[in-house]
């Protein structure tokens, strides 16, 4: 059996998964990884589902795709004549495609817009609730999310643009070596270091992950040059596909196949056309602090909001805990997307992989 998500936190004891298991101490138990270059073999059997885009010239400002992608998914919703359900946080990418949708929304796009959000959603952005939600668009309760899928419904959040940008690690990183070090020529012994350090002092297991990633690094279709880029590009090609599936992860008993995923659920940022930006402009990505992180999305914030405020100070946080944190997940979904409470690591497991 091949698994398109799982949880970390629901593979029982196996003595083979000992060293697999500190890839999560360093990336976080929500991280089931699926390597979308084929380069590592992970001990888990897994379907990837999302190849890499063909690197290729891109002109495109990170603007122009947002814009595009909010009128596709306007022109979806009408042609399937399905109201437009919008996860939002309060965060800077929940944020940043709602502005997209409303700024290219006639008055009939407008009314099939259902925001759902939750207290803590109001609570991160308030001034943008007062302005721009509140008796404006319809809302409903987050929690009802989990409860649409399988609908019809055009189901839309802000998964991906993390790894557009970078990394949530990249901070830990910051506040470890200094924003100069992350903008420095990549250097295997900052990483070892700080491996190690996340492993409680595990330099052999530490090792064995830089020995990983820099395979990893070798086979990027670009050149990788600094420490960020490195960071990026472990999240870019590891990470697309956990971020893609865990919010199915929360829908319990809902009939899902991959027609109805097409169609029907759609990740703001989980396009060609987004990735060949990311992969075209890995100078735009930070400036030289940690808040102008992701500073395009908050340039095109501003643009509709004029809250400086936000753009210049607003910090990334766990806003998908808003929208989730009263659901437990499943343990895994299977490549034709049946959902299981538990994982049966007999089936699962490949014994041939990095970490045997």
């Amino acid at each position: 059996m091949e698994l398109v998500y799982y949880r970390a936190s629901a593979l029982k004891h196996h003595g083979a998964l000992r060293a697999f298991r500190k890839f999560f101490t360093l990336y976080g138990v929500g991280v089931a990884p699926v390597d979308r270059s084929g380069t590592l073999a992970f001990p888990i059997k897994t379907k990837s589902l999302f190849p890499l885009p063909h690197p290729r010239c891109f002109a495109l400002s990170y603007a122009d795709v947002c814009h595009l992608r909010a009128r596709e998914l306007h022109k979806r919703a009408g042609r399937l004549d399905v109201p437009l359900y919008v996860f939002w946080s309060g965060g800077v990418d929940s944020t940043c495609l709602l502005v997209a949708l409303i700024a290219h929304a006639n008055a009939s796009e407008r009314d099939r817009i259902v925001v759902l959000l939750s207290e803590a959603s109001i609570g991160e952005y308030p001034a943008f609730y007062r302005q721009h939600i509140r008796g404006q668009l319809k809302c409903a309760p987050a929690a009802l999310g989990a409860h649409l899928l399988g609908g019809k419904n055009l189901i839309v959040n802000g998964e991906h643009n993390d790894q557009l940008f970078g990394s949530d690690i990249i901070a830990a990183v910051i506040d470890r070596f200094g924003f100069e070090r992350l903008a420095q020529r990549y250097d295997r012994n900052l990483f070892g270091a700080f491996f190690a350090e996340k492993l409680k002092g595990d330099y052999a297991g530490a090792k064995h992950f830089v020995k990983l990633f820099e395979r990893l690094k070798a086979a990027a279709p670009l050149e990788l040059v600094s420490n960020y880029d490195l960071l990026w590009w472990i999240n870019f090609a590891l990470k697309w596909q956990t971020v893609y599936a865990r919010m199915l992860a929360w829908t319990g008993n809902a009939k899902l196949d991959n027609t109805y995923l097409e169609t029907y659920y759609a990740p703001f940022y989980n396009t060609e056309n987004f990735q060949l930006w990311s992969m075209n402009n890995l100078d735009r990505r930070i400036k030289d602090n940690w808040g102008s992180y992701k500073w395009p999305a908050k340039e095109l914030i501003y643009e509709f909001t004029k809250d400086a405020d936000y753009r210049d100070n607003k910090r990334k946080r766990n806003s998908l805990a808003c929208l989730t944190a009263r659901r437990a997940p499943v343990a895994c979904i299977d490549a034709n997307w049946t959902t299981h409470e538990t994982i049966d690591i007999e089936q699962v497991y490949a014994a041939e992989n990095d970490f045997a």
